[in-house]
């Protein structure tokens, strides 16, 4: 027999429900936050899930009931770097560019200042001990973020209609990794020199199809196409 209805709706039974819910959410974030912290620290291959609870302040048991192992959560942390790489892209240029590739250059920048800024985020996504796994989804991740550099480009100037265009940014924009990552590897850190290289590299490929000079679109133009793409 079903429980009467007034009972489902009870407020303090769905506090209750709600209650260990939110905790098991407040326990990952700690466990997210711990592992962030180590990494600041450490290489990947130097984190394991009891150092993080450790860390955390959280019994190894409980820390196993959350994640499986430590790459579960580099996983989770992974996806939480690149929400904020793709609000961090997403915001307004500082600048008024006047040709697309300056476009180009403010986002990199952007991205070398979040890794430089955050060395966890950096060993995490493109340090020499990425695991594969962690490299596919990101490469999968990057072609939304490709996507962004599109539109920042698109609502400024008028890009040629090419098919797979998309495709284009999201390949420039593995190049300018590939140079990131590459400074990692040799320096630690995202050095100037990389940084420019990173640039030269990634706007040379995205050249080689469009012209260096593109009309640029009017304001309330460029206005109206970015409503449209926030109504998307």
């Amino acid at each position: 027999m079903p429980p009467p209805a007034t009972a489902a709706r009870s407020p303090f039974l769905a506090t209750r429900r709600k209650a260990p819910r939110a905790r098991g959410l407040a326990r990952r974030e700690q466990l997210l936050d711990a592992a962030w912290s180590l990494l600041a620290e450490r290489d990947l291959g130097a984190v394991s899930l009891v150092d993080v609870a450790a860390r955390a302040g959280v019994p190894v048991g409980s820390a196993y009931h959350y994640y499986d192992d430590v790459r579960e959560v580099y996983e989770a942390l992974a996806a939480r770097v690149a929400a904020q790489l793709l609000e961090r892209h997403a915001a307004p240029l500082r600048r008024r560019p006047r040709r697309w590739a300056q476009v180009i250059e403010e986002l990199i920048d952007r991205g070398v200042a979040y890794f430089n800024a955050h060395p966890a985020a950096a060993r995490l996504l493109i340090g020499p001990q990425t695991p594969p796994q962690l490299k596919f989804r990101d490469r999968e991740r990057d072609r939304v973020l490709a996507q962004v550099f599109e539109a920042q480009v698109d609502a400024r100037f008028e890009l040629p209609r090419l098919a797979a265009r998309s495709a284009l940014f999201f390949r420039a924009l593995e190049i300018a990794d590939l140079m990131l990552s590459l400074s990692i590897v040799d320096a630690g850190v995202i050095t100037p020199a990389m940084t420019a290289e990173a640039k030269r590299a990634c706007i040379a490929y995205l050249g080689s199809y469009f012209p260096a000079t593109l009309p640029r679109r009017p304001r309330g133009v460029r206005a109206a196409a970015n409503r449209g793409r926030n109504a998307e």
